[in-house]
């Protein structure tokens, strides 16, 4: 079936962040500055601000019309579920002479306290117009062709609902972290993708592009999931049969810096996420066959 609905294709870009500014800041024009030519598809760009101290707010509102600008009201201690939170649209204009410097498909969400990284980028996606997401971490950076070539391939391959690409490690200052590439692997089945995962011999991370139908599917984040969110998102992709559309392109620079969680990510909590995910989705899994081995 046809994921575009007959429509136009749109991709939406989601972005949680937490005080983080002026790496924010890059994200949002490594996005804006994306070539799309020659084909004629749409993107957007959802940020999510979870709480920020640093001026990301008054940032955001200082350069957006109201109408691209949400505020979650709730009970301040994430147990609600994020379908459950209230929405309201701002109604004043805080631009200076009704100007601002950022695109008018970029929108605005603030939460007024610090939100898990599944809630997030679940909020992220309730506002979400395109039929694909992409998820772009606040201190990375997307490549200028990025959209288009995501949008290539789902073009190219009408049927599928799951896409993968390879990424390159930076230090803060963006300056190339050699050894430390990111490069995706070409499997043949889900089957034999879910067993490389839980064999600790591959992951996904930030480099994908999924449709929203099929996040819908599986049921969106798992708001009950600390870390390795993303993870379990893409192992409930290929529990339902949905092998990824793999592209040997360069989708972003993953920024490494001593405040990005992936420095707190060592082998040991791999192990203990992989677990995690395993035990959650335990009786399916072995009922597909697939072992939770951890490669040393």
């Amino acid at each position: 079936m046809n994921q575009l609905e007959g429509r136009k294709l749109k991709i939406s870009v989601v972005t949680p962040s937490h005080n983080r500014v002026e790496y924010l800041k890059v994200a949002v024009m490594s996005v804006q500055v994306n070539v799309l030519a020659p084909l004629d598809i749409e993107f957007e760009h959802i940020i999510h601000d979870c709480g920020s101290t640093d001026g990301t707010k008054e940032y955001f509102i200082g350069n957006l019309p109201p109408e691209r600008i949400f505020h979650i009201k709730d009970q301040g201690d994430n147990k609600e579920s994020t379908k459950d939170r209230q929405w309201i649209q701002a109604t004043k204009d805080l631009r200076k002479d009704g100007k601002g410097e950022l695109a008018d498909n970029i929108t605005f969400i603030r939460s007024e306290h610090k939100v898990p990284p599944s809630q997030a980028r679940n909020i992220c996606i309730q506002k979400a117009s395109g039929q694909f997401i992409c998820v772009l971490d606040d201190d990375d950076v997307f490549l200028q062709r990025t959209i288009h070539n995501f949008a290539s391939a789902i073009l190219l391959n009408p049927t599928k609902k799951f896409f993968t690409s390879d990424f390159l490690r930076v230090n803060e200052h963006l300056q190339y972290m050699p050894k430390e590439d990111y490069y995706g692997w070409i499997y043949s089945s889900p089957h034999e993708m879910l067993q490389a995962i839980f064999d600790s011999c591959h992951f996904i991370q930030g480099n994908v592009c999924f449709s929203k139908k099929l996040y819908d599917e599986v049921g969106g984040y798992d708001e009950s999931v600390g870390m390795a969110e993303d993870l379990d998102l893409y192992v409930r992709f290929l529990i339902h049969g949905h092998l990824n559309v793999y592209l040997p392109m360069i989708s972003h620079l993953h920024r490494m810096h001593t405040a990005n969680f992936s420095i707190g990510c060592d082998r040991n909590k791999h192990y203990s996420d992989l677990k995690d995910i395993y035990r959650r989705n335990e009786n399916t899994l072995k009922g597909m066959g697939i072992q939770l081995r951890l490669s040393e």
